[in-house]
């Protein structure tokens, strides 16, 4: 039960700010033929083999809730990219000297930069060997994350990248 609270209290602290997520897909696909899956063979995440593990258990848990099953003979491929990269912090402070037509200012920042981890998930048609559906998901990861956090912080992006699976069909 402990751990249960504590796991609710992460994700509930990690999705205060949440990832940002973009979608693209093929208008023609018939998502609902979709009910198996597996990862693709040469599978190569860009994360460590530990984050690559919590990732792929996020991605068990919100595609088997979506009703998919894992397969050895999947209809759909899930694929992951990933790239980290950092941006200056965004906590400063801002000092000015002078007064009138000459002065002067500016911010001097303090605190570390900001951590990034930008995911890109791939949905490929086994048979046809296509991508069929697209997400990219970009989120701040505090690089001293305790390992609790960090499955957090993948169920997080996980859910929220698959919360536009499958797309809502357009009225015509």
């Amino acid at each position: 039960m402990r751990q249960f609270l504590y796991t609710c209290l992460v994700l509930i602290v990690v999705s205060c700010s949440g990832p940002r997520v973009a979608y693209d897909y093929d208008t023609k696909t018939d998502f609902s033929k979709y009910k198996t899956y597996n990862y693709y063979p040469d599978l190569k995440t860009g994360l460590s083999d530990l984050d690559t593990k919590r990732l792929l258990d996020a991605t068990d848990t919100a595609l088997e809730a979506k009703g998919f099953s894992k397969s050895e003979s999947p209809q759909v491929y899930v694929n992951f990219k990933s790239h980290k990269y950092q941006t200056p912090s965004r906590t400063g402070v801002g000092v000015g000297v002078g007064n009138g037509p000459i002065s002067i200012g500016g911010t001097i920042p303090f605190g570390r930069p900001d951590q990034h981890v930008q995911l890109t998930v791939d949905f490929i048609d086994v048979q046809k060997d296509e991508l069929f559906w697209q997400a990219e998901a970009d989120d701040t990861q505090n690089s001293e994350q305790t390992p609790e956090n960090r499955v957090g912080f993948f169920r997080v992006m996980m859910q929220k990248v698959l919360s536009k699976y499958p797309p809502a069909k357009k009225s015509k």
